[in-house]
């Protein structure tokens, strides 16, 4: 009785917290300096964000 109730949980959870924006990004963080590069390892796209950011969106081209 447990088991499908915790399935049924664990799909609405995984709908809210997915984030279809950066599904194939997969970013890398360089704390050298305040504003911090973030590198995606993907699509070698970069962005500079201030330090405690991270990227939100995928910045590739074509799907800003």
């Amino acid at each position: 009785m447990f088991v499908p109730i915790l399935l049924v949980v664990a799909f609405v959870l995984l709908l809210i917290f997915n984030r279809p924006e950066t599904r194939l990004c997969r970013w890398r963080e360089f704390r050298e300096t305040d504003d911090v590069p973030w590198t995606c390892v993907h699509c070698g796209a970069t962005v500079s964000l201030p330090r405690g950011q991270r990227p939100q969106t995928c910045y590739r081209q074509g799907r800003a």
